[in-house]
Protein backbone atom coordinates (compact mmCIF):
# COMPACT_ATOMS: atom_id res chain seq x y z
CA UNK A 1 0.00 0.00 0.00
CA UNK A 2 1.27 3.45 -0.84
CA UNK A 3 1.52 6.00 1.92
CA UNK A 4 -1.52 8.02 0.87
CA UNK A 5 -3.78 5.05 0.09
CA UNK A 6 -5.54 5.35 3.40
CA UNK A 7 -8.90 3.84 2.69
CA UNK A 8 -10.43 1.06 0.64
CA UNK A 9 -12.03 3.48 -1.82
CA UNK A 10 -8.56 4.64 -2.84
CA UNK A 11 -8.01 1.17 -4.31
CA UNK A 12 -11.08 1.07 -6.50
CA UNK A 13 -10.72 0.95 -10.25
CA UNK A 14 -12.02 4.43 -10.89
CA UNK A 15 -15.59 3.38 -10.11
CA UNK A 16 -15.91 5.93 -7.33
CA UNK A 17 -16.28 9.51 -8.53
CA UNK A 18 -14.26 12.32 -7.03
CA UNK A 19 -17.12 13.99 -5.13
CA UNK A 20 -18.14 10.72 -3.49
CA UNK A 21 -14.52 10.02 -2.65
CA UNK A 22 -14.18 13.40 -0.96
CA UNK A 23 -17.36 12.82 1.02
CA UNK A 24 -15.92 9.54 2.24
CA UNK A 25 -12.66 11.30 3.10
CA UNK A 26 -14.63 13.84 5.11
CA UNK A 27 -16.63 11.09 6.83
CA UNK A 28 -13.43 9.27 7.77
CA UNK A 29 -11.84 12.52 8.95
CA UNK A 30 -14.79 13.34 11.22
CA UNK A 31 -15.01 9.83 12.68
CA UNK A 32 -11.35 8.94 13.09
CA UNK A 33 -9.56 12.28 13.45
CA UNK A 34 -12.09 14.52 15.21
CA UNK A 35 -14.27 12.16 17.26
CA UNK A 36 -11.89 9.25 17.84
CA UNK A 37 -8.95 11.60 18.43
CA UNK A 38 -10.95 13.40 21.11
CA UNK A 39 -11.99 10.09 22.68
CA UNK A 40 -8.37 8.99 22.85
CA UNK A 41 -7.32 12.14 24.69
CA UNK A 42 -10.23 11.90 27.14
CA UNK A 43 -9.66 8.17 27.62
CA UNK A 44 -5.96 8.45 28.36
CA UNK A 45 -6.55 11.26 30.86
CA UNK A 46 -9.38 9.30 32.50
CA UNK A 47 -7.34 6.11 32.68
CA UNK A 48 -4.49 8.04 34.27
CA UNK A 49 -6.82 9.41 36.96
CA UNK A 50 -8.30 5.94 37.50
CA UNK A 51 -4.85 4.43 37.94
CA UNK A 52 -3.92 7.07 40.52
CA UNK A 53 -7.17 6.57 42.45
CA UNK A 54 -6.66 2.79 42.69
CA UNK A 55 -2.99 3.23 43.51
CA UNK A 56 -3.73 5.77 46.29
CA UNK A 57 -6.12 3.40 48.02
CA UNK A 58 -4.84 2.37 51.44
CA UNK A 59 -6.34 -1.10 51.33
CA UNK A 60 -4.97 -3.10 48.42
CA UNK A 61 -7.38 -5.63 46.97
CA UNK A 62 -7.20 -7.95 44.01
CA UNK A 63 -9.68 -5.74 42.17
CA UNK A 64 -7.70 -2.53 42.72
CA UNK A 65 -4.52 -4.25 41.55
CA UNK A 66 -6.23 -5.55 38.40
CA UNK A 67 -7.65 -2.12 37.70
CA UNK A 68 -4.20 -0.55 37.93
CA UNK A 69 -2.91 -2.99 35.34
CA UNK A 70 -6.00 -2.59 33.19
CA UNK A 71 -5.67 1.20 33.17
CA UNK A 72 -2.12 0.94 31.85
CA UNK A 73 -3.03 -1.64 29.21
CA UNK A 74 -6.06 0.35 28.14
CA UNK A 75 -3.94 3.48 27.75
CA UNK A 76 -1.43 1.58 25.63
CA UNK A 77 -4.24 0.46 23.36
CA UNK A 78 -5.59 3.98 23.02
CA UNK A 79 -2.12 5.33 22.21
CA UNK A 80 -1.98 3.10 19.13
CA UNK A 81 -5.23 4.56 17.80
CA UNK A 82 -3.75 7.93 16.82
CA UNK A 83 -1.11 6.62 14.36
CA UNK A 84 -3.22 3.69 13.14
CA UNK A 85 -6.47 5.61 12.62
CA UNK A 86 -6.43 9.35 13.18
CA UNK A 87 -3.27 10.30 11.28
CA UNK A 88 -4.29 8.48 8.12
CA UNK A 89 -7.64 10.23 7.90
CA UNK A 90 -6.07 13.58 8.74
CA UNK A 91 -3.44 13.32 6.01
CA UNK A 92 -5.83 11.99 3.35
CA UNK A 93 -8.45 14.70 3.92
CA UNK A 94 -6.21 17.71 4.48
CA UNK A 95 -3.26 16.74 2.30
CA UNK A 96 -0.89 18.03 4.97
CA UNK A 97 2.32 16.11 5.77
CA UNK A 98 1.51 13.75 2.92
CA UNK A 99 5.09 12.97 1.92
CA UNK A 100 6.34 12.66 5.50
CA UNK A 101 3.48 10.37 6.52
CA UNK A 102 3.94 8.24 3.38
CA UNK A 103 7.49 7.50 4.49
CA UNK A 104 6.49 6.65 8.08
CA UNK A 105 3.19 4.86 7.65
CA UNK A 106 4.48 1.44 6.42
CA UNK A 107 6.64 1.09 9.53
CA UNK A 108 3.73 2.14 11.76
CA UNK A 109 1.54 -0.56 10.26
CA UNK A 110 4.11 -3.34 10.36
CA UNK A 111 5.56 -2.73 13.83
CA UNK A 112 2.78 -1.00 15.75
CA UNK A 113 -0.18 -3.07 14.57
CA UNK A 114 0.92 -6.32 16.31
CA UNK A 115 1.43 -4.39 19.55
CA UNK A 116 -2.06 -2.94 19.20
CA UNK A 117 -3.55 -6.40 18.79
CA UNK A 118 -1.59 -7.63 21.82
CA UNK A 119 -2.86 -4.75 23.96
CA UNK A 120 -6.39 -5.34 22.65
CA UNK A 121 -6.31 -9.02 23.59
CA UNK A 122 -4.88 -8.23 27.01
CA UNK A 123 -7.42 -5.56 27.86
CA UNK A 124 -10.33 -7.81 26.82
CA UNK A 125 -9.30 -10.74 28.96
CA UNK A 126 -8.15 -8.65 31.91
CA UNK A 127 -11.66 -7.20 31.86
CA UNK A 128 -13.11 -10.70 31.90
CA UNK A 129 -10.75 -11.50 34.78
CA UNK A 130 -12.04 -8.52 36.76
CA UNK A 131 -15.64 -9.56 36.05
CA UNK A 132 -14.94 -13.10 37.27
CA UNK A 133 -13.31 -11.64 40.38
CA UNK A 134 -16.45 -9.59 41.06
CA UNK A 135 -18.70 -12.59 40.44
CA UNK A 136 -16.79 -14.65 42.99
CA UNK A 137 -16.91 -11.83 45.55
CA UNK A 138 -20.69 -11.41 45.20
CA UNK A 139 -22.00 -14.86 44.34
CA UNK A 140 -19.37 -17.07 45.99
CA UNK A 141 -18.38 -15.08 49.09
CA UNK A 142 -17.09 -18.12 50.98
CA UNK A 143 -14.48 -18.69 48.28
CA UNK A 144 -13.55 -15.03 47.87
CA UNK A 145 -10.98 -14.97 50.69
CA UNK A 146 -9.11 -17.80 49.01
CA UNK A 147 -9.52 -16.93 45.33
CA UNK A 148 -9.60 -13.13 45.34
CA UNK A 149 -6.24 -12.24 46.85
CA UNK A 150 -3.67 -9.79 45.54
CA UNK A 151 -1.11 -12.56 45.10
CA UNK A 152 -3.49 -14.64 43.00
CA UNK A 153 -4.48 -11.53 41.03
CA UNK A 154 -0.81 -10.95 40.15
CA UNK A 155 -0.48 -14.51 38.91
CA UNK A 156 -3.73 -14.29 36.96
CA UNK A 157 -2.72 -11.01 35.37
CA UNK A 158 0.66 -12.45 34.40
CA UNK A 159 -1.10 -15.43 32.81
CA UNK A 160 -3.44 -13.19 30.81
CA UNK A 161 -0.55 -11.04 29.57
CA UNK A 162 1.38 -14.16 28.57
CA UNK A 163 -1.66 -15.47 26.73
CA UNK A 164 -2.06 -12.14 24.91
CA UNK A 165 1.56 -12.22 23.74
CA UNK A 166 1.49 -15.87 22.66
CA UNK A 167 -1.85 -15.51 20.90
CA UNK A 168 -0.58 -12.56 18.85
CA UNK A 169 2.83 -13.97 17.89
CA UNK A 170 1.53 -14.71 14.36
CA UNK A 171 0.71 -11.00 14.01
CA UNK A 172 4.39 -10.16 14.30
CA UNK A 173 5.05 -12.44 11.30
CA UNK A 174 2.02 -11.39 9.25
CA UNK A 175 3.26 -8.09 7.77
CA UNK A 176 6.53 -6.82 6.35
CA UNK A 177 7.98 -3.62 4.91
CA UNK A 178 8.57 -3.89 1.18
CA UNK A 179 10.70 -1.54 -0.90
CA UNK A 180 9.75 -0.62 -4.46
CA UNK A 181 12.30 0.82 -6.87
CA UNK A 182 11.41 4.01 -8.72
CA UNK A 183 13.28 6.43 -10.98
CA UNK A 184 15.39 3.67 -12.58
CA UNK A 185 16.53 2.32 -9.24
CA UNK A 186 17.70 5.62 -7.80
CA UNK A 187 14.79 5.92 -5.33
CA UNK A 188 13.06 3.33 -3.18
CA UNK A 189 9.56 3.64 -1.75
CA UNK A 190 8.46 1.65 1.30
CA UNK A 191 5.06 0.03 1.58
CA UNK A 192 3.39 -2.40 3.98
CA UNK A 193 2.51 -5.84 2.67
CA UNK A 194 1.73 -9.34 3.79
CA UNK A 195 4.37 -11.99 4.38
CA UNK A 196 4.00 -15.52 3.03
CA UNK A 197 2.17 -16.44 6.23
CA UNK A 198 -0.22 -13.51 5.88
CA UNK A 199 -1.00 -14.51 2.31
CA UNK A 200 -2.10 -18.03 3.24
CA UNK A 201 -5.84 -18.58 2.78
CA UNK A 202 -6.05 -21.03 5.66
CA UNK A 203 -4.32 -18.50 7.94
CA UNK A 204 -6.79 -15.80 6.99
CA UNK A 205 -9.81 -18.08 7.50
CA UNK A 206 -8.73 -19.79 10.72
CA UNK A 207 -6.67 -17.20 12.59
CA UNK A 208 -7.82 -13.82 11.28
CA UNK A 209 -11.52 -14.73 11.17
CA UNK A 210 -12.59 -17.79 13.16
CA UNK A 211 -10.24 -17.40 16.13
CA UNK A 212 -10.68 -13.64 16.10
CA UNK A 213 -14.45 -14.02 16.19
CA UNK A 214 -14.26 -16.53 19.03
CA UNK A 215 -11.57 -15.12 21.33
CA UNK A 216 -11.97 -11.39 20.81
CA UNK A 217 -15.73 -11.09 20.24
CA UNK A 218 -18.12 -13.96 20.84
CA UNK A 219 -16.54 -15.67 23.85
CA UNK A 220 -15.89 -12.50 25.92
CA UNK A 221 -19.39 -11.21 25.14
CA UNK A 222 -20.91 -14.54 26.15
CA UNK A 223 -18.96 -14.79 29.40
CA UNK A 224 -19.71 -11.23 30.46
CA UNK A 225 -23.37 -11.56 29.55
CA UNK A 226 -23.74 -14.69 31.68
CA UNK A 227 -21.89 -13.11 34.59
CA UNK A 228 -23.98 -9.96 34.28
CA UNK A 229 -27.24 -11.90 34.44
CA UNK A 230 -26.06 -13.72 37.56
CA UNK A 231 -24.93 -10.47 39.17
CA UNK A 232 -28.26 -8.76 38.42
CA UNK A 233 -30.07 -11.60 40.20
CA UNK A 234 -27.64 -11.43 43.12
CA UNK A 235 -28.04 -7.66 43.40
CA UNK A 236 -31.84 -7.95 43.46
CA UNK A 237 -31.59 -10.53 46.22
CA UNK A 238 -29.28 -8.31 48.27
CA UNK A 239 -31.56 -5.31 47.88
CA UNK A 240 -34.43 -7.24 49.38
CA UNK A 241 -32.57 -7.16 52.66
CA UNK A 242 -32.99 -4.16 54.88
CA UNK A 243 -30.22 -1.58 54.54
CA UNK A 244 -29.63 -1.47 58.29
CA UNK A 245 -28.77 -5.17 58.23
CA UNK A 246 -25.90 -4.56 55.84
CA UNK A 247 -22.46 -3.31 56.75
CA UNK A 248 -20.86 -0.35 55.02
CA UNK A 249 -18.62 -2.73 53.05
CA UNK A 250 -21.65 -4.71 51.86
CA UNK A 251 -23.34 -1.52 50.68
CA UNK A 252 -20.17 -0.56 48.81
CA UNK A 253 -20.07 -4.00 47.21
CA UNK A 254 -23.68 -3.53 46.06
CA UNK A 255 -22.70 -0.24 44.46
CA UNK A 256 -19.76 -1.90 42.72
CA UNK A 257 -22.06 -4.62 41.40
CA UNK A 258 -24.38 -1.96 39.99
CA UNK A 259 -21.39 -0.29 38.30
CA UNK A 260 -20.49 -3.61 36.71
CA UNK A 261 -24.03 -4.01 35.36
CA UNK A 262 -23.86 -0.55 33.76
CA UNK A 263 -20.44 -1.32 32.32
CA UNK A 264 -21.59 -4.57 30.71
CA UNK A 265 -24.66 -2.89 29.22
CA UNK A 266 -22.43 -0.21 27.68
CA UNK A 267 -20.06 -2.91 26.51
CA UNK A 268 -22.80 -4.84 24.70
CA UNK A 269 -24.12 -1.69 23.01
CA UNK A 270 -20.64 -0.77 21.81
CA UNK A 271 -19.51 -4.25 20.76
CA UNK A 272 -22.54 -5.55 18.86
CA UNK A 273 -21.69 -3.40 15.78
CA UNK A 274 -18.15 -4.82 15.84
CA UNK A 275 -19.56 -8.35 15.94
CA UNK A 276 -21.94 -7.58 13.06
CA UNK A 277 -19.10 -6.00 11.08
CA UNK A 278 -16.94 -9.09 11.56
CA UNK A 279 -19.67 -11.41 10.31
CA UNK A 280 -20.76 -9.21 7.42
CA UNK A 281 -17.23 -8.66 6.18
CA UNK A 282 -17.05 -12.30 5.09
CA UNK A 283 -20.43 -12.30 3.33
CA UNK A 284 -20.73 -8.78 1.92
CA UNK A 285 -19.89 -8.00 -1.67
CA UNK A 286 -16.85 -5.92 -2.57
CA UNK A 287 -19.01 -2.92 -3.48
CA UNK A 288 -20.39 -2.81 0.06
CA UNK A 289 -16.87 -2.40 1.44
CA UNK A 290 -15.95 0.54 -0.76
CA UNK A 291 -16.83 4.19 -0.37
CA UNK A 292 -20.60 4.59 -0.36
CA UNK A 293 -21.26 0.98 0.65
CA UNK A 294 -22.98 -0.07 3.86
CA UNK A 295 -19.96 -2.01 5.10
CA UNK A 296 -17.76 1.06 4.75
CA UNK A 297 -19.91 3.18 7.05
CA UNK A 298 -20.58 0.34 9.48
CA UNK A 299 -16.85 -0.34 9.86
CA UNK A 300 -16.15 3.24 10.86
CA UNK A 301 -19.04 3.37 13.33
CA UNK A 302 -18.04 0.02 14.85
CA UNK A 303 -14.47 1.16 15.44
CA UNK A 304 -15.64 4.47 16.89
CA UNK A 305 -17.93 2.70 19.36
CA UNK A 306 -15.18 0.30 20.36
CA UNK A 307 -12.83 3.18 21.11
CA UNK A 308 -15.63 4.95 22.97
CA UNK A 309 -15.99 1.82 25.09
CA UNK A 310 -12.28 2.01 25.90
CA UNK A 311 -12.43 5.66 26.92
CA UNK A 312 -15.67 5.87 28.90
CA UNK A 313 -14.74 3.89 32.04
CA UNK A 314 -13.63 6.88 34.08
CA UNK A 315 -16.93 8.65 33.42
CA UNK A 316 -18.88 5.55 34.47
CA UNK A 317 -16.93 5.40 37.72
CA UNK A 318 -17.64 9.03 38.52
CA UNK A 319 -21.35 8.81 37.73
CA UNK A 320 -22.19 5.53 39.43
CA UNK A 321 -19.57 4.79 42.10
CA UNK A 322 -19.69 6.88 45.25
CA UNK A 323 -16.50 5.49 46.70
CA UNK A 324 -14.55 6.25 43.55
CA UNK A 325 -15.70 9.86 43.66
CA UNK A 326 -14.73 10.08 47.31
CA UNK A 327 -11.19 8.78 46.78
CA UNK A 328 -10.77 10.93 43.66
CA UNK A 329 -11.77 14.10 45.53
CA UNK A 330 -9.42 13.23 48.39
CA UNK A 331 -6.57 12.67 45.94
CA UNK A 332 -7.17 15.93 44.07
CA UNK A 333 -7.49 17.92 47.29
CA UNK A 334 -4.30 16.40 48.67
CA UNK A 335 -2.45 17.32 45.48
CA UNK A 336 -3.87 20.85 45.64
CA UNK A 337 -2.57 21.24 49.19
CA UNK A 338 0.89 20.06 48.16
CA UNK A 339 0.98 22.48 45.23
CA UNK A 340 -0.38 25.37 47.27
CA UNK A 341 1.96 24.95 50.23
CA UNK A 342 5.04 22.72 49.81
CA UNK A 343 5.45 22.59 53.58
CA UNK A 344 2.14 20.75 53.97
CA UNK A 345 1.38 17.22 52.93
CA UNK A 346 -1.84 15.59 51.87
CA UNK A 347 -2.89 12.02 52.29
CA UNK A 348 -5.93 10.32 50.89
CA UNK A 349 -7.37 7.50 52.85
CA UNK A 350 -10.12 5.01 52.84
CA UNK A 351 -10.61 1.77 51.04
CA UNK A 352 -11.49 1.63 47.39
CA UNK A 353 -14.36 -0.51 46.24
CA UNK A 354 -14.02 -3.22 43.69
CA UNK A 355 -15.13 -1.88 40.36
CA UNK A 356 -15.12 -3.18 36.86
CA UNK A 357 -14.58 -1.73 33.45
CA UNK A 358 -15.72 -2.16 29.91
CA UNK A 359 -14.55 -4.71 27.42
CA UNK A 360 -13.35 -3.39 24.12
CA UNK A 361 -13.05 -5.22 20.92
CA UNK A 362 -11.94 -3.57 17.73
CA UNK A 363 -13.71 -4.36 14.53
CA UNK A 364 -12.05 -7.16 12.62
CA UNK A 365 -9.08 -6.37 10.41
CA UNK A 366 -9.87 -5.98 6.78
CA UNK A 367 -8.17 -7.81 4.00
CA UNK A 368 -8.02 -6.90 0.38
CA UNK A 369 -7.34 -8.94 -2.71
CA UNK A 370 -3.84 -7.50 -3.03
CA UNK A 371 -0.85 -7.67 -0.72
CA UNK A 372 -1.26 -4.39 1.12
CA UNK A 373 -2.63 -3.79 4.61
CA UNK A 374 -6.04 -2.16 5.00
CA UNK A 375 -6.80 0.95 7.00
CA UNK A 376 -9.20 -0.74 9.44
CA UNK A 377 -6.51 -2.37 11.47
CA UNK A 378 -8.19 -3.70 14.58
Amino acid sequence: MTGDANNSWNMSNGSVDYLLERRCDLYSFIIYTVIVGSLVVVGIIGNSFAFVVFWKDNIKTSASFLFQGLSLIDSCLLLTVIPLYSMDSFVVYTGWLKDHWAAIRPYVLVYLLPLAFTAQTATIWVTVLVAVNRYIAVCLPYKASRLCTVLKAKKQLAFVLLFAVLYNIPKFAEYRVEYMSTDNGTTYTAKAGYTKLGEKTWYYIIYANILYLIFLLALPIFILTVLNIRLIKALKALRRKRMEMQSLRQQQDNNVTFVLIIVVIVFIICQVPALVNQVMWNVAKDDARECGGFQFYLRHIANMLVILNSAVNFIIYILFNKRFRHVLIQTVCAYSVLVGDPRQGGKSGGSSPQMTVTTRVMASPERENGDTVKDTLL
